[in-house]
C-alpha cells in the first residue's frame, strides 16, 4: 500500500492545546504551594473581633462574655492552624486543575491511540479491525491493541508509564462515573466512587505525570511501531517530561 496516499484529520490538536494551556497555571500554583508560609495568629485579631461582635448580636442563650470568647477562640484555633490555612488557600484551586488535567490527559491519550490504530491498521491492510479495537477498554488499547499492527509490540507492564496509565484511568472513571457512598444506620449500602486522594504534594507529582502521559505514550508507540512511520504534528512543549516514564 502507498503510505503517502493516507491522510487524516487532526482534531486531537484541540485537546493537545487545551492540555498545554493548563501547564502555566499549574506550575504557578505549584510554586505558590511550595513557597506557602502560614499567617501568624496575630494577623487574625480583626477576624476575632468581628466574630465576637457577631456572636454577641446573635447570643440567643445569654452567654457570658467569657463563654462567647471561648467559642470564638476555639473556632479561631482551627481557622488559623497551618493545615487549615493551607487547605483553604489551595484545595479548590488545585482540584480545579486536577479534574481538568485528568479529563484532558485521558482524552488526548485515547485520541492518540485511536489515531495510531486507525493509521497502523490501514497501512497493514487490516482497517476492518478498527471498529472492534476502538471499542476496547482504554487501557487495553494501549497495552495490547497495537499487537494487531505489529506482533513484536510490547507494552512495559509494571513500569511507571504503566502505573500512570492505570491510575489515570482509575481517577478519570471515579470522576466521570461518580457515585456517592451511602450509609444507612451505620451500615454501608453503597461503596461509591473510589477517587483516591493523597496529600497535595504527592498529588502534584501525579498531576505532573498526567500532563506528561499522552506524549510519553505517543513517543513509546512511535519507538515500538517505527516501521509504520507515525508522524503526529505535536510536541510536548511547554509540558515537562515525567522522568519516571522513561523506558530503559
Amino acid at each position: 500500500m502507498d503510505t503517502q496516499s493516507i491522510s487524516h484529520t487532526a482534531d486531537y490538536l484541540s485537546l493537545d492545546s487545551a492540555l498545554k494551556s493548563r501547564w502555566s497555571s499549574f506550575t504557578k500554583l505549584e510554586n505558590e504551594i511550595n513557597e506557602f508560609v502560614p499567617k501568624p495568629l496575630s494577623e487574625y485579631s480583626e477576624y476575632r473581633e468581628l466574630e465576637m461582635t457577631r456572636y454577641r448580636e446573635m447570643n440567643l442563650h445569654n452567654l457570658t462574655e467569657s463563654a462567647v470568647a471561648k467559642i470564638v477562640d476555639k473556632q479561631l484555633s482551627l481557622k488559623s492552624s497551618p493545615e487549615f490555612q493551607f487547605y483553604e488557600r489551595f484545595n479548590d484551586l488545585f482540584m480545579n486543575d486536577y479534574v481538568i488535567v485528568v479529563m484532558l490527559s485521558h482524552s488526548l491519550s485515547e485520541a492518540f491511540i485511536n489515531a495510531i490504530l486507525a493509521i497502523g491498521l490501514t497501512r497493514a491492510g487490516s482497517e476492518d479491525l478498527f471498529p472492534l479495537l476502538e471499542m476496547a477498554e482504554f487501557k487495553k488499547k494501549w497495552i495490547s491493541a497495537p499487537l494487531s499492527i505489529d506482533s513484536s509490540y510490547s507494552f512495559p507492564i509494571g513500569s511507571a508509564l504503566h502505573d500512570t496509565l492505570i491510575y489515570l484511568t482509575k481517577q478519570r472513571n471515579a470522576l466521570i462515573h461518580y457515585k456517592i457512598e451511602l450509609t444507612v444506620n451505620g451500615q454501608k449500602k453503597l461503596d461509591g466512587s473510589k477517587l483516591q486522594r493523597f496529600n497535595l504534594k504527592e498529588e502534584i507529582r501525579w498531576i505532573r505525570r498526567f500532563f506528561s502521559l499522552p506524549y510519553d505514550l505517543l513517543e513509546f508507540a512511535d519507538s515500538e511501531l517505527h516501521k509504520f512511520l507515525f508522524h503526529f504534528i505535536v510536541d510536548r512543549k511547554p509540558i515537562e517530561i515525567a522522568s519516571v516514564h522513561k523506558i530503559a
